[in-house]
């Protein structure tokens, strides 16, 4: 039937697909500071989270709306390669 060729050519086109129409989803009614390179509905309607990594600087500038009645923690680390 289909070659792996052909296969793998479908798979990225859904992944491609549905990565577009999670961008397109953000459900934050208030429009994000500046403009962002990445950007994920992390819940429906609660959290939606904007970032661009700056590899000269070695920096992440990230924008992170939540849909809440009280106190939200944000906790932040160093990355490690394991």
């Amino acid at each position: 039937m289909f070659s792996t060729m052909w296969k793998y050519f479908f798979f990225q086109i859904y992944v491609l697909w549905f990565a577009i129409e999670k961008c397109n989803s953000i459900s934050s009614p208030i429009r994000p500071f500046t403009n962002y390179t990445h950007s994920i509905e992390l819940q429906a309607n609660v959290a939606d989270l904007w970032w661009t990594v700056n590899d000269v600087k070695k920096e992440i500038t990230f924008e992170l709306h939540m849909n809440t009645t009280g106190w939200i923690a944000l906790g932040i680390s160093p990355g490690k390669n394991f």
